[in-house]
Formats: C-alpha cells, structure tokens, sequence
C-alpha cells in the first residue's frame, strides 16, 4: 500500500497474475543515480572511450533450468567477448558470412 493509501498492484504483458519467486522484502532493483549516469557519460566522452549497451532478454531470469540451453552471440558482442577474455571464448568463435559468431552449449 501506498503513503496515499492507494495499492500498488503489478500485472504482466499478458494479464497473467505476477509469480512470487522471492519475497519482496528480499529483493532489490538498483537504479543509478541520473547524475552518476551523466558523469560517466561526461568521462567517457573527455577520455574517447568506446561504451556499448545491450540488453539480453532472460539474463536474470530467476528460475532453475534443467534444459540445455544453446546461446549464440554475434557481431559486436560476440567481438568484445572474444577481446575480454581470449583464451576463454576464442574455443567458440567462428565466422559466418563475414560476422563473428559465438556458439556456446
């Protein structure tokens, strides 16, 4: 319940009622600061360095999976993956029509 009194209340995209998987009081949802944000944009910019954002749909899934999951990166990503960590996921790359292909089991 709200300070106003009103409830606050959460549906998902399909109508569905929301899954409890963790109890609220045991979860968090960090957000930054607008001008922390605005100042690492300011130092990224003095210092000419190369930023990338990206979302990857199902990252904090909070869910346990016996499935075998397949992931493919390409293109940039699968570029700044292979550059971080050489020795670890260069075993998985490949190219295909000319793009940097990242296939892991």
């Amino acid at each position: 319940q709200k300070r106003c009194g009103r409830i606050k209340a959460r549906g998902c995209a399909d109508g569905r009622k929301q899954r409890v998987w963790k109890l609220k009081e045991e979860t968090s949802a960090p957000t930054v600061h607008t001008e922390s944000l605005f100042l690492s944009c300011v130092i990224d910019a003095m210092e000419n360095r190369n930023v990338v954002t990206l979302d990857i749909p199902g990252a904090f899934m909070q869910a346990d999976m016996d499935e075998v999951v397949h992931m493919k990166l390409e293109g940039a990503l699968a570029e700044l993956m292979t550059r971080v960590d050489p020795e670890l996921y260069s075993q998985y790359t490949t190219t295909e029509n000319g793009k940097l292909k990242l296939t892991r089991r």
